[in-house]
């Protein structure tokens, strides 16, 4: 029901949203969308092993702005994505699934957005290197609800803050965010902190990311995210996922509840004509659970501006410590191949 009434909610704010913001001469409405379809095989040493048909985070949505005076423009913004509800299939007759959608001020003295965004860590920090968007081992999540944005940049820099005001639960803000980037030629650094307020656990998390580009054909990365014991969030998985005998998700990465945890990880990137070739290197490691490294490489084929191809190989090398068990059944460290096709529009 609440699934239904949220998808009525977003069509509704969209058609408004064409229907006021088209209106005005002054306004711009983008329908927009990025289809990620494609097959992986995911060998976790299980009977269920195979091929799978795999959306791998395709979302449509419309955005909207209007002039309201000299240097301020409302603007919106509703999203849904197409995957299924065990975020691995995509099936006939399936619901979409709730992405984003806020309304905000957009200013020549930064911009003020309120609604379910995209958090501050996953935009500077926390992004994915690879086509399938959701990188594994990173200790961030993606969006939340009832975040109450502030954004600025001038010149070399960009500074943003990011307030939660989520659930009548007696806790009036339930996290905060701050991130910062810096440009400089070839070098970017991008920084951002979590503090979680919600509750009797009130931990933080940090992170830090660099870019440089050594050429313009060769671009370099390195990152670093730590979170600290009683901070709730988990060490993601990415899509290397599978289900077992019952049809539920089985993640690849075990996570470390109530332990310091930390994930470093470096990146390369060679583009030669319309191919690139790019590789990732990460380790999670937990105070007291042990480690788990990721290898991963992809090649990526531009067949225009809007559409590529690609396929990846990723592999994970886990601590007996850190292998996931299930129904005591120790699976093997997951492998993932992927071919995939993006469009975006």
């Amino acid at each position: 029901m609440m699934q239904t009434r949220r998808t009525q909610l977003a069509t509704l704010t969209a058609a408004l949203l064409a229907a006021s913001f088209g209106a005005q001469a002054t306004s711009d409405v983008d329908f927009y969308g990025s289809i990620r379809m494609g097959l992986d095989y995911v060998d976790a040493g299980s009977d269920n092993d195979a091929i799978n048909g795999r959306d791998f985070l395709s979302r449509i949505g419309v955005k909207g702005s209007t002039d309201i005076t000299d240097g301020i423009k409302g603007i919106a913004v509703v999203e849904y994505g197409l995957r299924g509800e065990d975020s691995i299939n995509f099936k006939q007759n399936d619901k979409p699934t709730f992405r984003q959608l806020f309304v905000g001020l957009d200013t020549d003295y930064g911009k003020v957005t309120f609604g379910s965004q995209t958090v501050l860590y996953y935009t500077y920090v926390g992004s994915g290197y690879f086509s399938d968007a959701f990188d594994s081992l990173r200790l961030t999540g993606v969006r939340a609800d009832d975040m109450l944005q502030y954004e600025y940049g001038a010149g070399n820099f960009k500074i943003a803050s990011q307030v939660q005001l989520s659930g009548q639960d007696g806790d009036d803000v339930d996290q905060f965010q701050l991130a910062g980037q810096y440009g400089v030629g070839p070098l970017k650094l991008q920084a951002a902190l979590v503090a979680d307020t919600k509750g009797d656990d009130k931990g933080n998390k940090y992170g830090v990311r660099g870019w440089y580009d050594v050429t313009d054909s060769i671009t370099l990365s390195a990152f670093f995210d730590f979170a600290e014991g009683d901070f709730a969030g988990a060490i993601q998985p990415g899509n290397l996922k599978t289900t077992d005998n019952d049809g539920e998700s089985i993640s690849g990465v075990t996570q470390c509840e109530l332990e310091d945890r930390q994930t470093s990880g470096i990146y390369g990137a060679y583009s030669f004509g319309a191919s690139k070739v790019h590789a990732r290197y990460a380790l999670s490691s937990c105070d007291n659970s042990g480690d788990v490294s990721s290898y991963k490489a992809e090649y990526t084929y531009k067949l225009n501006k809007q559409m590529n191809l690609w396929a990846s190989y990723e592999i994970l090398d886990a601590d007996n410590s850190r292998k996931v068990t299930k129904d005591d059944v120790t699976y093997d460290d997951f492998s993932q191949l992927q071919l995939g096709v993006r469009y975006d529009f």
